[in-house]
């Protein structure tokens, strides 16, 4: 049986000694299918100004009866997927939070447990292995043979200051390498990490320049002339959207495509644009990722608020690159109880089938969730992200799941 964990008002962890933990699935309160013990790297935290909520012997769900109780959440690490909210009720006006992924938690045996599944397994993106230990070295070296890169700088801060893994890789030298192109963005997602609009602060700073082809082309050259199976990609959290800049970046695509004839050229987008993405896929762009949180249209323009733009151009673009023959990669940004629903379900298995997706990222959104769920139209019902995951699987056959992009292979050099 496991107990509700929560914390005093000074930060100290309880365990109660009679309420049965519960959790949140969109618009309801429950029971969590399933706790894991908590992985190596991920952090407890309180959510001021939210009281915890747990079940009593007979069934009744409330709030703790213990004057300054706060409640806790898990943030997970990289390769693990929030399979359940943190249940709580709100202390009158608290402040946002800030934005994580935040996840149930219990006590069981008197040891934290998360609500959460692992996804992936790749060692390259564990945030404790040896080499993430030389990063302040790589930095120091790259600074000798690009010694003017605006780029470089801008990642040095999101390599060290946020611990961004794909901004590491450029200076560790190894697997996907970030290449922000982009200081300006067409939506204004509830959700985004680098520029907000006044409920809650942005934990990393935006890209405040705009990189030019040479320059991004120079980046690129650096990260793959260091091992024939690195690869780069376009569109991290510190920028806007990068199918914005157009010009520059197919011109950057075409001079890194015509160095590295074999090597995977990647883009991580919201799917906007599919007249600049024909343009890149022509130039040599050859995997793409496509952010999905929802693939119905009122819930997609109230998380995204798209200008310009909706899903009719997202399916174009995971088109484009599908009869390409490149990667098509989708980034799901899971919220319990509406990720799940049925009808996203299948919505979202229409989408791989449509569009022959090779792979799912599956993502926590982080984001507040009792602030996202007041912006959302429809509540809706989910059956379980475990019996979700279990259902994608048993629906869409080769499809993989997980949390991290691979590399693409191409079979001969894409001209430029």
């Amino acid at each position: 049986m496991n107990r509700l964990l929560y914390a005093t008002h000074d930060g100290r962890l309880r365990v109660h000694d009679s309420l049965q933990a519960t959790a949140r699935s969109g618009w309801e309160i429950g029971l969590a299918d399933r706790f894991i013990p908590l992985p190596a790297g991920a952090t407890l935290v309180h959510l001021p100004g939210r009281i915890p909520q747990g079940r009593a012997a007979g069934g009744e769900i409330g709030s703790v009866d213990d004057a300054g109780a706060v409640a806790v959440a898990a943030v997970l690490p990289p390769g693990y997927l929030r399979t359940w909210l943190p249940a709580y009720a709100d202390d009158g006006r608290p402040p946002v939070l800030p934005l994580y992924g935040y996840a149930a938690v219990a006590a069981i045996d008197g040891e934290p447990h998360v609500a959460a599944m692992r996804t992936d397994r790749w060692s390259a993106w564990d945030p404790q292995a040896d080499d993430r230990r030389h990063v302040e070295r790589g930095i120091r070296a790259a600074r000798g043979p690009l010694p003017d890169s605006r780029l470089l700088r801008h990642l040095e801060t999101c390599a060290t200051d946020y611990r961004c893994l794909t901004a590491q890789n450029i200076f560790i030298r190894r697997g996907e390498g970030a290449i922000p192109v982009s200081p300006a963005c067409n939506a204004a997602c509830l959700g985004c990490i680098s520029e907000q609009w006044g409920d809650v602060d942005s934990p990393q700073t935006r890209l405040a320049f705009a990189p030019t082809a040479a320059e991004i082309a120079e980046l690129a050259a650096w990260h793959l002339s260091a091992n024939p199976a690195n690869f780069v990609s376009f569109g991290q959290g510190c920028e806007g959207e990068p199918l914005t800049r157009g010009a520059a970046l197919v011109e950057a695509t075409r001079r890194t495509r015509s160095a590295w004839p074999q090597s995977t050229i990647h883009i991580n987008t919201n799917g906007s644009r599919p007249d600049v993405l024909r343009r890149l896929i022509d130039a040599g762009l050859n995997s793409i990722r496509i952010s999905i949180f929802s693939l119905d249209d009122e819930r997609f323009r109230a998380y995204y608020r798209p200008v310009g733009y909706g899903l009719e151009h997202v399916e174009q673009c995971a088109e484009l690159m599908a009869a390409a023959g490149g990667q098509v990669t989708i980034n799901l940004l899971t919220f319990p109880g509406i990720s799940d629903a049925q009808a996203e379900i299948d919505a979202l298995v229409a989408f791989v089938h449509k569009h022959r997706v090779h792979q799912i990222q599956l993502r926590s959104l982080n984001v507040d969730p009792h602030w996202l769920l007041e912006r959302i139209p429809h509540p809706t019902r989910g059956i379980g992200m475990r019996r979700f995951v279990k259902e994608l699987t048993a629906r869409c056959a080769g499809l993989q799941l997980g949390n991290f992009t691979r590399p693409w292979r191409v079979a001969e050099p894409i001209s430029a």
